[in-house]
């Protein structure tokens, strides 16, 4: 073979390896990006299968009613169930629904291989009344009962116009702006009050009526400013005495007027006296009289606090 060409022959397969070369770092990227989506998949595999997998199962918090074995049945969790692919909300809304008397579930994966279930107990607070029942609610507002039945010592709500009534839901009102006197008044009743709600009516949402200690009628007006209007009806309150009964009513953005009950009640009589007086004969005088003490009466006992 002439010296030429074994020349051409090396450079014709140098040239070939160079370009094999490149082919091969311009598809580098590919085949590394190629074997790393392989891996993932493949450890995403065995984390669905073979890891992550609960062997363990705790509960904590508080709810007497139900054992753990039941919290634990009801959340639809269990050994073996795989934690990348467990939906926690949805457990947890599985034991709150499920359980009347769990107000709240927070489910927790505790890698490698545990779940933790912390529940908190719901207490009845109030009676929510409405045209065909009672519902009985916690603090938040999750039926526990609809019945006929009122529950003891609880706070009369009246004109919510629930349209929930499921036990084991949260009621809500029919109005929005309701569902916001509610949340209101509830978060500030789940604060120590210096005089305890007994009862609250919202039928007339523009004024809202609140009454403290069976004895002492609010009439707050419109939902706005509530947590101020609750302290400044609690301010005159202190100023009344533990006694009194009677009306309180806002007048105007920052005072309350006071009224006591027996006055009310006499003012009342005063007036349906006065409708009978033509017949029965009783003097314009008479009447005159009676209706100057219930007036001065109700001036004496007016109690104006402001800021």
């Amino acid at each position: 073979m002439a010296m030429h060409d074994v020349e051409k022959t090396a450079i014709r397969t140098g040239y070939k390896n160079a370009k094999r070369m490149r082919r091969r770092r311009r598809f580098m990227p590919i085949y590394i990006f190629t074997v790393l989506l392989l891996t993932a998949c493949l450890g995403m595999a065995l984390s669905m299968t073979l890891f992550f997998n609960v062997s363990s199962i705790k509960v904590t918090g508080t709810a007497p009613q139900y054992s753990a074995e039941e919290i634990t049945m009801a959340s639809g969790v269990g050994k073996g169930d795989n934690l990348l692919r467990m939906n926690v909300k949805e457990l947890e809304n599985n034991i709150e629904s499920d359980m009347i008397y769990i107000e709240s579930a927070t489910v927790s994966k505790k890698y490698p291989d545990a779940v933790t279930i912390d529940v908190k107990s719901c207490h009845e607070a109030y009676n929510i009344y409405f045209d065909n029942g009672i519902l009985m609610t916690s603090e938040s507002g999750k039926i526990i009962t609809n019945s006929t039945e009122a529950g003891e010592g609880l706070t009369g709500i009246y004109g919510f116009n629930p349209s929930v009534l499921t036990p084991g839901l949260h009621t809500s009102s029919s109005d929005e702006t309701k569902n916001v006197i509610f949340k209101t008044l509830a978060e500030i009743m789940s604060n120590e009050l210096d005089y305890s709600i007994t009862s609250i009516d919202m039928s007339d949402k523009y004024n809202i009526v609140v009454v403290f200690d069976d004895r002492i009628e609010f009439s707050m007006g419109n939902w706005n400013e509530i947590p101020y209007k609750i302290t400044l009806a609690e301010s005159v309150m202190g100023r009344l005495g533990d006694a009194k009964e009677g009306y309180l009513t806002m007048v105007g953005n920052n005072q309350c007027s006071f009224r006591e009950k027996a006055a009310v009640e006499l003012a009342n009589q005063v007036k349906s006296t006065g409708l009978t007086t033509t017949d029965t004969g009783i003097t314009s005088a008479q009447g005159n009289a009676v209706s100057e003490a219930t007036t001065t009466t109700t001036i004496t006992t007016e109690i104006i606090a402001e800021n």
